[in-house]
């Protein structure tokens, strides 16, 4: 099926509002596919928090930002670990150590530097984890099938990395995403005489208000059934119960309740984690996890 929309995606690994629109996000892939293409565009959240200051939310350190996570995940449902930023006293500390892995790891394919992008956000907002350490987020590439890791670390030690990293902030600057997400919904041009068009949105939206864009942009789009359970973990990893109910369209309690029956029969694995859980496929694909979605 051919594109027909591109999604510039300005984010950060660190990032508590992107963490909690990772299911609307899952939920667009599923139900358009190959008709939208997804580009992450690294924001670069904090150079150095001993010059930062969200106006927005009077968060000078690390620690101010802990409340704020809390209150993310309570209004998104999406599992947040505050105590990280508690964790962490460097008054220097800066997300762009992680942001530049990330582009590193872009280099060996976009879709793998999605996956790792994936596996530092989960790290970072749900594990406790400070993925702007070097040995951190090397350790985590490992997770990442396909993910070379040993030229993960030969890229990192070259120029290419920032560049790339310095392009993003740049691109950021042109369309003045100063905060994150932001998502650019952009209409491919049908003809060399069609110009593309594009919409804007800041913040974290309801999965809604994107299918809106995309309506508004590109009437037509064809959507689809979202596949079941078992190949949404296939396919993605370990997502949380608030994912796998944004995809499926269905209530957390009835995506706890079959996949807990799932986990008592060992096929599916429970990951606990503050404030929810994530779902770990353990059986083959070819095996339906009770009952399909």
């Amino acid at each position: 099926m051919t594109t027909r929309m591109q999604i510039l995606y300005f984010t950060d690994p660190f990032c508590s509002w992107c963490w909690a629109t990772e299911p609307g996000l899952f939920r667009l892939r599923e139900v358009y596919g190959d008709q939208i293409e997804i580009r992450y565009v690294m924001g670069g959240l904090v150079e150095d928090m001993a010059n930062f200051f969200d106006t927005a939310n009077g968060i000078r350190s690390t620690a101010q930002v802990a409340p704020h996570w809390r209150m993310v995940g309570e209004r998104s449902g999406q599992p947040i670990d505050e105590r990280l930023m508690t964790d962490i006293t460097d008054p220097h500390w800066s997300t762009w150590p992680a942001c530049m892995a990330v582009k590193a790891a872009e280099m060996q394919g976009e879709a793998l530097g999605a996956a790792y992008l994936r596996r530092l956000r989960r790290a970072a907002l749900a594990e406790r984890q400070n993925v702007a350490e070097r040995e951190v987020y090397l350790r985590l590439a490992e997770d990442v099938p396909g993910l070379d890791v040993a030229r993960l670390v030969a890229d990192l030690s070259t120029d290419a990395p920032r560049q790339a990293f310095q392009a993003d902030l740049h691109l950021a600057r042109e369309y003045g995403a100063t905060g994150f997400p932001t998502l650019l919904f952009v209409r491919l041009p049908e003809s060399p005489s069609q110009q593309p068009e594009g919409i804007i949105v800041n913040g974290h939206r309801p999965y809604q208000t994107y299918v809106q864009v995309l309506n508004r942009l590109a009437s037509g789009l064809t959507q689809r059934e979202p596949r079941p359970i078992a190949e949404l973990l296939t396919m993605y990893g370990p997502l949380t119960t608030r994912e796998l109910a944004e995809i499926t369209g269905r209530k957390p309690d009835e995506i706890t309740a079959q996949l807990s029956k799932a986990a008592g029969e060992g096929r599916v694995a429970r990951i606990d984690v503050p404030h929810g859980e994530f779902w770990k496929l353990v059986q083959p694909v070819s095996e339906p996890v009770a009952g399909g979605r």
